[in-house]
């Protein structure tokens, strides 16, 4: 079924086309057809990398004369005298620097920033705009700000990397049909599918460990979960009841996002775990919301809240059930939590629409206050925040 893309009142078409991309500032609230086209130049950089699929690391020491590293359709060899020490192969759920390896056990698994526009590994700053069915975004790597239209006001925006090439894609859910719109960041033509139906809370997520995000309904109404995997094909669960929210991310630490829930009336999370089974806690109240990411690195996704009446963020670390809290934002602010400087750890971040500024509290770069947006705008990393 097509649809013609006419205006912005009529949202999209269903076959694939190409959308321009304007860059503007997203403070001026001036309609992006009054504004010159500014085309953006993409630089291929070439490096020496390898990338993909599951890996298998063998370690030598320096008598041993290198090592090697193999998986998916490539072997890495690397001795101590060849170019390829001290360059990074990344894939999946690990980065390896190669070089001089100590001993030691190998790193933990990091998991990807989400809401990464450009690709460079840290989360942009982002906001939706309803009244137009605008994206804005200020991609980290260079601080170029991107705009373009993809989308109406009623759509639940559902941005994630559908394609595999390590870039968050522009997408939303409409609730009225059920279809999925798909904007793809390698050439900006976009598709769209059916899947799901009015009532369902759309959960994207990569479930199979593919690279690529999986889209995904949970259906209150029933308590089951509808997945379309890249590459496991589709599966129907049944887990949690009509007032639960759903909450999927990675809480193992196996490269696949979990089906869970959080059931707001106990406090009660259940995180139906692909390799480390079904687990429960109690953390939070019914007026938190859920804000899970990877706080500490670890490679697992905390289970975490921020709560408004007091601006408080509660991280229950994956190592050992122990949590913390902190302080950061107030009650009229929308929490927006990602990977702002790229170190494997999500920053506490909000968006105050009052004056439409960021603050961040980046792991490692420290505090990041930056205005971004106007009152009426959507933080896009708060697309998945209940």
């Amino acid at each position: 079924m097509k649809e013609e893309l006419k205006s912005k009142k009529a949202g999209l078409r269903c076959e694939d086309r190409h959308v321009d991309r304007r860059l503007f500032s997203p403070g001026s609230g001036l309609p992006s057809r009054l504004l010159g086209l500014v085309s953006l130049i993409l630089l291929s950089i070439s490096v020496v990398a390898q990338s993909g699929g599951s890996f298998t690391i063998t370690k030598s020491v320096i008598a041993g004369g290198g090592g090697r590293a193999s998986g998916g359709a490539f072997t890495l060899d690397g001795t101590i005298g060849q170019s390829i020490a001290g360059t990074q192969s990344s894939g999946a759920t690990f980065t390896l620097i190669s070089g001089f390896w100590g001993g030691g056990n190998s790193a933990a698994p990091v998991q990807r920033a989400p809401f990464d526009f450009d690709g460079d590994g840290k989360t942009d700053i982002g906001i939706f705009r309803p009244s137009f069915g605008e994206w804005w975004y200020r991609r980290s790597s260079d601080a170029v700000v991107a705009a373009l239209q993809f989308g109406v006001g009623t759509d639940r925006i559902v941005p994630a990397d559908y394609t595999g090439d390590r870039k968050t894609d522009i997408a939303v859910f409409r609730p009225s049909t059920g279809e999925w719109f798909i904007l793809r960041s390698e050439d900006l033509s976009f598709f769209s599918f059916p899947f799901g139906s009015n009532g369902d809370i759309p959960a994207p997520a990569d479930y199979d460990n593919d690279g690529k995000a999986d889209p995904a309904v949970y259906r209150p109404s029933s308590g089951t979960w509808f997945i379309q995997g890249s590459s496991a094909g589709t599966i129907i669960q049944q887990f949690g009841i009509a007032e639960d929210r759903p909450v999927p991310a990675d809480y193992d630490g196996d490269g696949r996002a979990d089906i869970a829930i959080y059931r707001p009336s106990s406090g009660d999370w259940w995180l139906n775990r692909s390799t480390a089974g079904v687990i429960v806690f109690q953390f939070g109240a019914s007026t938190d919301k859920s804000v899970q990411g990877d706080y500490t690195g670890d490679g697992k996704s905390d289970v975490a809240l921020w709560r408004p009446s007091n601006g408080n963020w509660f991280v229950l670390r994956s190592e050992d059930a122990s949590f913390f809290s902190v302080p950061f934002g107030v009650g009229t602010d929308i929490p927006a939590p990602g990977d702002y400087d790229g170190d494997g750890k999500f920053d506490t971040t909000v968006f105050r629409p009052s004056e439409a500024n960021w603050f961040s509290q980046r792991s490692s770069a420290g505090i990041l206050i930056l205005q971004f947006g106007v009152n009426s705008d959507r933080p896009i990393p708060n697309a998945f925040v209940p």
